[in-house]
């Protein structure tokens, strides 16, 4: 009886360090990729931003001052997401804060993406899991000036 308790104890101890820590099954990387493929599905794309990392959101802000582009709701537009497109989790790597998530889409609007193979870098930021496109938007920014000058 005492064994069984202590089991039970044991148990219910560590439900809550998991929840306390965020180790719930809808706190990994590859969750929020599915979340961002609600978002772009559902046309309201408002949500869109609590994805991205914050130095991302602010690149691309930088980015759309540069090179204005059509924008609904203030969102953060990612072609990856294409409303229809289906994937695969191939692989999800953790290290520390940050992880690679690695898909392969089963189905997408543009038949030649069907197959292809695209990595997502993610960052946990506040807690959450995020995409950190931040040090490729940079890179295109970079690219921009250079092309004004």
């Amino acid at each position: 009886m005492m064994r069984r308790e202590a089991g039970v104890l044991f148990t219910a101890a560590f439900v809550l360090v998991q929840a306390w820590c965020g180790g719930s099954s809808g706190d990994r990387p590859r969750d929020v990729l599915d979340a961002m493929q609600k978002v772009y599905s559902s046309d309201n794309f408002s949500d869109a931003r609590k994805y991205y990392t914050k130095g991302t959101t602010g690149a691309l802000d930088e980015l759309d001052k540069l090179n204005p582009r059509a924008r609904k709701d203030d969102s953060v537009p990612d072609g990856r997401f294409a409303k229809g497109a289906r994937w695969e989790v191939i692989d999800e790597t953790l290290q520390g804060d940050g992880a690679t998530v690695k898909i392969k889409y089963t189905k997408h609007p543009v038949e030649n993406n069907k197959g292809l193979d695209v990595s997502f870098a993610m960052k946990k930021e506040d807690g959450a899991w995020k995409i950190d496109m931040e040090k490729d938007v940079r890179e295109t920014i970079s690219l921009i000036k250079k092309m004004k000058k």
